[in-house]
């Protein structure tokens, strides 16, 4: 039995985790970041989203949400459109 070409040649194009980053500014209030990462983030409760806004008030960002592809974006959107600062970074 012969084979031609090689075995397992194709190659699938490996996807890469984004993050997706929450940045402080000096317009949203803490009530309106917590109130909006409640929302935006299923994981996220009340003394979750306060830590986080507690974090990026000291250290100026954090990440608060990482996966693959699309879900990412939309996250990025939602938060965007509720006024906060996101941005989404490959490490």
């Amino acid at each position: 039995m012969e084979t031609s070409g090689s075995f397992g040649t194709t190659r699938r194009k490996r996807r890469k985790r984004l993050h997706l980053y929450l940045i402080d500014d000096d317009y949203n209030t803490f009530d309106n970041v917590i109130y909006s990462l409640q929302n935006v983030l299923p994981m996220c409760n009340a003394l979750q989203a306060e830590q986080l806004a507690m974090i990026v008030h000291n250290v100026g960002q954090v990440e608060i949400y990482s996966g693959f592809g699309n879900d990412v974006y939309i996250k990025y959107a939602q938060l965007q459109k509720l006024g906060l600062n996101v941005d989404i970074k490959t490490k």
